[in-house]
């Protein structure tokens, strides 16, 4: 693989305000787009659709994904230990297909009531073929994103919408939570393809991990519009920095910016809780958490986690957690605020480990799992603790009662050991066991993941042993069995 090409402050400030980039393979020419439109199509012919096995019935195109462009760009969102997920997927649409609906992608069908506004999901769309309006391309709502209701973006402006029209190889790299959809396919013979793979972050932000100029530093968002507070809460996130709260507001601004928390568009909204959050208002926004309206609480817990400069919202976080560990309108939001604050939040570990061994709520579970995986740092601390929650947490499954709910929190708890690295040695044996019997098929691969990444002798053994015994030949077909 060549040296990465990494992305400009530029390209990388233009990602968090529109929520895209569209690249053009360097390394790959026209020969090879074809060759993929036509092996695809053939694969489709023979079998349908190969779902999560694209990659192993299609490995060449890992090479997409090998470019110095795109490899470039995916280190500058995710960092250089960034992963491709599991779940990869062929889109197909045939002539005389009709409109989606405008809609955000799930996590893989589970539930997900916060996401995430700081990059840990970026989403890759590969186009094998030229993409014109009549065979029916993506389209994007830009600068959704952030949204919290994704239908609010429906009422944006259609004129600001985006159709991925392209030509034969371009990547699309979007927000995970764009809001965007497939047209119709308004031809009569023309099939189109689209490859949809994902990737997330492993290691929370120390330092750029793009092409960053240090004068750029004080980065202010000023061209993001009512986006501004969010972007520039990312980006300093992003230098592995932590918000310093302003000095410049007043009385009259912290008035307004609460009365606009009741305004009817969510974008101002989200720019009033942030603006709070930035200049240290967490009090108003931690009330918001109480509200009976969960996207209220969803907008707060968003902001809130620009509060990381503040050791007293910490505290008074940890303070709320304790009392509501049994209340999961609150303590999902919490927990998801410490998950997102990452290492600065690391005196919240026994808080959270007490929460996820008590809590009855699979959703309360599941974001402290993920706070669990963010929360590292070059300190020393008990992650001992940590690692043997997170074990009790991937094992913890019963063939009479598990439910979704219950697996998404195993394949969480399984990532989250493979972003603790070396440290969740002792996980080994509950990861081998989850590898070869968890019925999760995103359990398995968050497992296998784990494995790899605790590198012992002998992860690396059971590693190699399981993918020597599952190993897929992408040259067997029904027409050539050997």
């Amino acid at each position: 693989m060549n040296s990465p090409l990494l992305l400009t402050d530029k390209q990388l400030q233009q990602f968090l305000i529109d929520g895209y980039l569209v690249l053009q393979p360097m390394s790959l020419d026209d020969n090879f787009h074809s060759s993929i439109y036509a092996e695809i199509s053939s694969i489709f012919a023979r079998g349908g659709n190969p779902g999560n096995n694209l990659l192993p019935k299609l490995p060449q195109l890992q090479q997409v994904f090998n470019d110095p462009l795109v490899h470039g760009a995916l280190i500058s969102l995710l960092g250089a230990n960034y992963t491709m997920q599991p779940h990869r997927h062929p889109h197909l649409t045939k002539p005389n297909t009709r409109d989606q609906q405008w809609h955000k992608d799930s996590y893989f069908g589970y539930q997900k009531p916060l996401r995430h506004h700081q990059l840990r999901y970026v989403m890759a769309m590969y186009y094998p073929q030229h993409t014109t309006l009549e065979t029916g391309p993506t389209a994007i709502k830009p600068q959704t994103q952030y949204l919290v209701k994704h239908h609010e973006a429906s009422e944006n402006n259609p004129q600001n919408d985006v159709r991925m029209v392209c030509s034969a190889g371009t990547v699309v790299l979007i927000h995970y939570d764009i809001v965007h959809k497939g047209t119709a396919n308004q031809t009569a013979h023309t099939n189109r393809f689209m490859f949809k793979f994902q990737f997330n972050r492993l290691d929370e932000p120390t330092k750029p991990t793009w092409n960053h100029d240090p004068s750029n530093a004080s980065y202010d968002a000023a061209d993001a519009g009512l986006l501004q507070p969010i972007v520039k809460h990312i980006w300093n996130w992003l230098l592995g920095g932590t918000n310093t709260p302003s000095a410049s507001r007043t009385d009259q601004q912290t008035s307004k910016w609460e009365t606009k928390l009741h305004d009817k568009d969510g974008m101002v909204r989200l720019n009033a809780a942030y603006n709070l959050a930035l200049n240290n208002q967490y009090r108003t926004l931690i009330k918001q958490l109480h509200h009976h309206e969960a996207i209220v609480r969803y907008e707060a817990a968003y902001a809130l986690t620009a509060c990381r400069f503040s050791k007293d919202a910490i505290k008074e976080l940890q303070i709320m957690l304790d009392k509501e560990a049994q209340n999961e309108n609150q303590a999902l939001c919490v927990a998801f605020i410490f998950s997102e604050m990452g290492s600065v939040a690391l005196e919240a570990i026994p808080m959270l480990i007490h929460v996820m061994k008590t809590s009855q709520s699979q959703l309360v579970k599941l974001y402290c799992c993920e706070a669990l995986g963010n929360i590292q740092s070059n300190e020393e601390y008990d992650h001992h603790s940590v690692v043997r929650c997170l074990i009790e947490m991937v094992s913890n499954r019963s063939e009479e009662e598990d439910s979704k709910d219950a697996s998404h929190v195993r394949f969480t708890a399984a990532l989250s050991l493979a972003k603790l690295g070396s440290k969740a040695n002792e996980a080994t044996n509950a990861l081998k066991n989850a590898l070869h019997f968890d019925p999760n098929r995103y359990v398995n691969g968050n497992a296998l993941l784990a494995l790899e990444r605790i590198g012992s002798n002998e992860a690396l053994k059971i590693v190699l042993d399981y993918l020597k015994i599952s190993r897929w030949c992408s040259k067997t077909t029904t027409d050539s069995l050997y």
